[in-house]
């Protein structure tokens, strides 16, 4: 995997790469700048850990006992899986079609791949996440207003299922970190409410010849629209990109409220948000430039997470809390429509 990256192997004299092409399609390379005292975990083995060989060594389409333990969220949530693992069965020879149905509707894949190492006597598990995403605007579900949508009520149950794997492996006593697409969402209807209030628009329903609910629009008293919602579409016209941008994000921090459940539970931790939505990005054909998409509402999809024991590792001095970051990576050029999210942390293990 990294043999064409000479720069990186200069750096990282070892890594781990495990690409599960079989069940969820995910990703995850681990570098280590020396190998003597790490470990990675080993099921299968008496100890739990094998000794990490130096050189860059990759896993693709390997089963769990090579080094991670991987699921989708349909299967995690009963102990027995019917699906098999058979080569046809390949994620990506089937063309990424593999989708979990949701009330009998195809929803993109969703699931884990988590992988666990001893570094120097300590042990952290490290987890590679995708849940739940919405290809679309509900529109039915933002002019009902519910309190939790059926999408962020998905997620947060996948998060809870997660979670007892975690403690089901006998993992929860790790380090863990949790980082990837959780695919949270923007509170739009509030959202949408305040926008009305703030501009002093008129909302108004669009419908189709049938009766059936197409979009939403928002005017002003000029008559102008300022806002437009559509199945494949969430428009504020002329202000989206600036609105979105404004301040990293802050005007619209406070509709960033779908993970607060988890992390005020204590289940997941997270740092302070301080950077503008990670997605959805795309070039501007006529003036050439990087600027939020307006086919979903802008949100901080890509997030890092991390468990109560790793927080005390990040703030076991104040050397390792100077050393926190977390923030996009590439915030002002154009890398695709999601910008990762990154977090830095210096932690002391000897």
């Amino acid at each position: 995997i990294l043999y064409d990256a000479a720069e990186v192997q200069n750096l990282f004299k070892t890594s781990r790469s495990y690409f599960d092409t079989r069940e969820t399609g995910l990703g995850s390379i681990y570098l280590f700048r020396e190998h003597d005292e790490v470990e990675s975990f080993d099921r299968y083995s008496n100890s739990g850990y094998k000794s990490l060989r130096p050189g860059h060594q990759y896993e693709i389409g390997a089963r769990e006992c090579d080094g991670f333990i991987s699921n989708i969220f349909n299967n995690a949530s009963s102990s027995a899986s019917n699906y098999s693992l058979r080569y046809e069965g390949d994620f990506y020879r089937n063309d990424n079609q593999r989708n979990e149905k949701i009330d009998g509707k195809k929803t993109v894949q969703s699931g884990y791949l988590m992988s666990r190492f001893r570094i120097y006597g300590r042990d952290f598990t490290f987890v590679n996440l995708s849940l739940h995403t919405v290809p679309f605007e509900d529109i039915k579900e933002l002019v009902e207003q519910p309190e939790t949508t059926k999408a962020a009520r998905l997620r947060r149950n996948q998060i809870d299922i997660l979670l007892r794997e975690i403690e089901s492996e006998g993992l929860k006593d790790d380090s863990v970190l949790v980082a990837g697409a959780f695919n949270a969402q923007l509170f739009e209807t509030h959202l949408l409410s305040d926008m009305a209030s703030t501009q002093r628009a008129t909302s108004y329903a669009r419908k189709s010849a049938d009766g059936k609910l197409e979009g939403i629009e928002q005017r002003d008293r000029h008559g102008r629209s300022v806002l437009t919602v559509e199945t494949h579409r969430f428009d504020l016209h002329s202000i989206h990109d600036w609105f979105f941008r404004l301040g990293r994000g802050q005007m619209v921090k406070k509709y960033n409220g779908e993970l607060a459940q988890v992390v005020f539970a204590g289940k997941l931790l997270e740092e302070s948000v301080f950077f503008q939505p990670s997605r959805h990005y795309g070039i501007n054909k006529m003036t050439g430039r990087e600027e939020f998409m307006k086919n979903l509402c802008p949100a901080w999809a890509d997030r890092v997470l991390y468990n109560e024991k790793l927080s005390d590792l990040f703030r076991h001095d104040s050397f390792c809390a100077s050393g926190l970051y977390y923030g996009l990576v590439a915030e002002k050029k154009f890398v695709g429509q999601h910008k990762p999210v990154a977090l830095h942390a210096t932690i002391c293990l000897k």
